[in-house]
């Protein structure tokens, strides 16, 4: 057996003896990239089930929501005339206004335990923002899966085209977290983060609510779908990119 001199020799003559990490420094660099986004997705949600703010706010908000709705439109939320056109306007506000009100936290808790300073050095921008990302997708659709049944059940929604339904909340929800991740980032530093993340919400998420609400009502059989769905994977994208790009500048001020 060859000594560790003429092995390292033999290996810098021959690259291919090299180990797979060391001849493809792209794939290790993914590697560690993927480590740290998984590693910041299962530390928020460690941090959830010790204070399950978000769950039970999200939750207790959708479910009084959707109640107030039902019974608020009574009879005329199940008129053929006025169910088609209203009913999904009620429901994006429900998840609307349930993710305003339980996602504005995602990075007011490092701030306020004074964690975030050991975050910035554990993980990159992009790690960090995609693992707060997919915790907030797994919220969005944790929140869907359980509203939407019952606002169906509760208001007799008849869905003629459940496959453009269900790609309307799968990306809608995506749109919603990725917003919303955003917009808590911006407002994680601010004073007034509530109101704050409110009124930066506004404007981002407003499109998407409008691209939602038709693409529901042609998937209700009131409307034609047209370009509506196209539009809101653009805005899914856009949304995305522009996140990674100005996610550095806001985590690291």
């Amino acid at each position: 057996m060859p000594p560790p001199t003429s092995r390292s020799a033999a290996e810098a003559r021959n690259p291919s003896h090299r180990a797979p990490e060391a001849r493809n420094p792209s794939r290790r660099a993914l590697t560690a990239w993927l480590g740290q986004a998984a590693a910041v997705f299962a530390k928020e949600w460690r941090c959830e089930f010790r204070t399950r703010y978000a769950l039970n706010t999200l939750g207790l908000f959708a479910l009084t929501t959707l109640v107030v709705v039902s019974v608020g439109l009574g009879p005329a939320g199940t008129a053929p005339a006025l169910a088609g056109t209203v009913l999904p306007v009620m429901l994006w506000l429900i998840l609307l206004f349930a993710v305003t009100a339980g996602l504005p936290r995602t990075f007011v808790y490092e701030e306020e335990t004074h964690t975030a300073t050991a975050l910035r050095l554990a993980a990159t921008p992009s790690a960090l923002f995609c693992g707060k990302l997919v915790y907030s997708l797994t919220l969005v659709a944790a929140l869907e899966a359980l509203v939407v049944p019952l606002f169906l059940a509760m208001v007799q929604l008849v869905v003629p085209s459940p496959g453009l339904f269900l790609a309307t909340l799968l990306a809608g929800g995506y749109g919603l977290a990725a917003g919303s991740t955003l917009i808590a980032a911006i407002i994680a530093q601010a004073r007034g983060k509530g109101t704050l993340f409110a009124v930066l919400s506004f404007p981002i998420l407003l499109p998407l609510f409008l691209i939602a609400v038709e693409l529901t009502r042609a998937a209700v059989g009131v409307e034609t779908a047209g370009q509506a769905l196209p539009q809101l994977l653009l805005y899914d994208g856009t949304v995305t990119v522009a996140s990674l790009m100005l996610f550095p500048s806001i985590w690291n001020p």
